[in-house]
């Protein structure tokens, strides 16, 4: 018994080793992995990957303001079909996207810092593009609107909420010292990306157009309408559905400088390009973004402390009153979520960001249909 005690005596009771516990190894996509030391690293390279993730983002009106006319006529190639996307369906739900990425930053905004950039910055360049193109490329193929909706503004507005409020902090804490400078940089390439994007999409669009196949002119065709509106033709002995454009369909189709004569065309041939471009429009988005999540790199400190410039020489009037530096202290005020979201400041910006987005964004992507 007494052996069998012994035996089962608690492990507490032996006496503890003095050599410490090995530190934790940081996880693959900490931030802990990214951290350099600021004298030794170049700040300014980090305005690279940041301007790269910018365009990559930028690029989310594409869908609707380059695209939009296509993504419409994705089944009937060279004009609409009965079970194309609709106009009016489209737009408000294509718009829905910064409202999502809104709503996330309101609710995760105090969440953002524990995940960390790189982790927030590698989720953002998986998701972005696989749901704003390739998502969307999928639903626009089967042509379901809801998943249209969930791949482009919801999975696409989370995406987006993980890259586009995170680089100012980031750019921040690069920059203490030239803020609005390295932020506006960030900026300028966010709003470049539709200046990236719609010459890309239109040689893509050019790449992967094909002409459907021409039954003849509308005099030529005999056709009649369906139970569900779509008008049917007689091909080879079986009733097939078919649409009628115009001329000025196959110009807004894209097919107006190839050739094409207006009239007759069988539904289910050709295709005019739209989700074979958006696929290949997402890849190009992941490569800038993931180079961008694989390229940043945060300051050991926390905040890079720029060198101290020499203080010139103090004159005899400015030593006999103090500055205001000198009364107020350069210290800054430090505040809490919570405190910061009841000053008026928060107001007044939201203000003005909901006038922007009223009065710009639409028109940015409903001008080509105006």
């Amino acid at each position: 018994q007494l052996r069998l005690r012994s035996a089962l005596r608690p492990l507490s009771s032996a006496p503890s080793s003095s050599t410490p516990p090995p530190p934790a190894t940081p996880s693959f996509l900490s931030d802990e992995r990214i951290e350099v030391n600021p004298a030794e690293h170049n700040r300014w390279l980090q305005m690279v990957p940041a301007c790269a993730a910018g365009v990559g983002i930028g690029t989310y009106a594409s869908v609707p303001a380059v695209l939009g006319p296509f993504v419409c006529r994705a089944q009937g190639v060279v004009a609409q079909a009965p079970t194309d996307f609709a106009m009016s369906d489209l737009l408000p739900v294509a718009t829905m996207m910064p409202l999502v990425a809104g709503v996330a930053a309101a609710t995760l905004a105090s969440r953002s810092e524990a995940m960390g950039h790189r982790r927030l910055a590698f989720v953002c360049s998986v998701t972005y593009p696989a749901a704003v193109y390739g998502l969307s490329a999928a639903a626009v193929q089967a042509h379901s609107l809801p998943a249209f909706a969930v791949g482009y503004s919801l999975l696409g507005g989370l995406g987006f909420f993980c890259g586009y409020p995170q680089l100012p902090p980031f750019m921040t804490r690069w920059f203490p010292d030239r803020r609005g400078l390295a932020v506006s940089i960030y900026m300028c390439s966010f709003g470049s990306g539709m200046l990236f994007a719609v010459p890309v999409l239109q040689r893509l669009l050019a790449h992967f157009r094909e002409a459907p196949t021409r039954l003849g002119s509308i005099d030529e065709v005999a056709l009649r309408l369906g139970d569900g509106g779509q008008r049917l033709a007689m091909v080879d002995g079986t009733e097939r559905e078919v649409v009628v454009a115009t001329a000025r369909d196959l110009v807004e189709s894209g097919f107006g400088s190839s050739g094409l004569s207006e009239g007759v065309f069988l539904l289910g041939t050709g295709s005019n390009g739209v989700c074979e471009s958006m696929v290949a429009m997402g890849g190009c988005v992941f490569g800038l973004m993931q180079f961008a999540a694989w390229g940043y790199r945060l300051p050991a400190g926390g905040v890079y402390q720029p060198p101290e410039a020499a203080a010139p020489a103090a004159d005899a009037a400015s030593s006999e009153q103090p500055s205001a530096a000198t009364v107020q202290g350069d210290a800054p005020i430090a505040l809490s979520l919570e405190a910061a979201m009841r000053t008026p400041n928060l107001y007044l910006l939201f203000a003005g960001s909901v006038g922007v987005c009223m009065a710009g964004l639409p028109f940015v992507q409903l001008g080509k249909f105006m």
